[in-house]
């Protein structure tokens, strides 16, 4: 989100959409409008599906002058293009045009796709019970709701109080430093490495950049409040030590 010119010169804020509430930019760019993401994957039922629409309303009224909305139909470059637009914004395509309607309307698609017949996803199952999952967020961790956690306790609990320490810290929710469905994922898995993080689902490129150390030295046994308190201090530190912009 574009932030107005001040005394110091133009400038570029980046909010999440709780915390650009009451604020307005003359430019906006919603970014990642996507079903996914808008509304999160982790929304389940009416109530939370209608707090995500409330949420997006609230970026697309922040705008002064201009608004731009983008959303990608991969995750990554070159990966499967299987990401559609928000379904908020279908009431919107005589607007937006019907690239923003969340499916493709009737004949529609490449036409390298035609004819073809369309893949199923494989089912995931519930690595105690057997039984397919059905959810997203049961799919995340790998298990059903009601089938107790192969997690080691005393880990998983590592982990929520770094991660409050974290979000305390830097005044952001706790789901934005990890989702609680990403954390257990985590505490499941036990990664070792960056790279065996960065396959757990719920932790991109910018989680993996900012959490990966502190993450694998809890696994490893680390403190949780000191890792926290180390690393925002060094972040601190590197911040402060930055030159300042021109």
């Amino acid at each position: 989100m574009e932030a107005e010119d001040d005394a110091k010169g133009g400038g570029v804020t980046l909010a999440a959409l709780h915390a650009a509430k009451g604020v307005e930019w003359d430019a906006v760019f919603v970014i990642g409008c996507s079903d996914g993401l808008i509304p999160i994957s982790m929304a389940e039922g009416f109530e939370a599906i209608e707090e995500e629409r409330r949420l997006l309303y609230v970026g697309l009224t922040r705008a002064r002058r201009e608004l731009r909305l983008s959303w990608s139909a991969a995750r990554n470059p070159g990966g499967r293009a299987s990401r559609r637009p928000s379904r908020f914004l279908d009431g919107a395509a005589s607007i937006l045009g019907d690239g923003a309607l969340s499916s493709a309307r009737k004949g529609s698609g490449a036409g390298s796709n035609r004819g073809k017949p369309v893949k199923s996803a494989k089912p995931s199952r519930c690595r105690g019970c057997g039984k397919d999952l059905a959810t997203a967020a049961t799919r995340k961790v790998g298990r059903c709701e009601d089938c107790p956690p192969t997690y080691d306790v005393a880990t998983f609990d590592a982990l929520k109080v770094w991660r409050l320490a974290v979000s305390g810290a830097t005044k952001v929710p706790a789901y934005v430093v990890f989702t609680d469905a990403t954390l257990p994922a985590i505490a499941e898995k036990t990664p070792t490495n960056a790279g065996e993080l960065a396959a757990i689902s719920g932790v991109g490129a910018r989680k993996l950049e900012r959490y990966a150390d502190d993450v694998l030295a809890i696994l490893g046994g680390a403190d949780p409040s000191e890792t926290a308190e180390s690393s925002l201090a060094a972040t601190k530190l590197v911040m402060d030590d930055s030159p300042p912009s021109s």
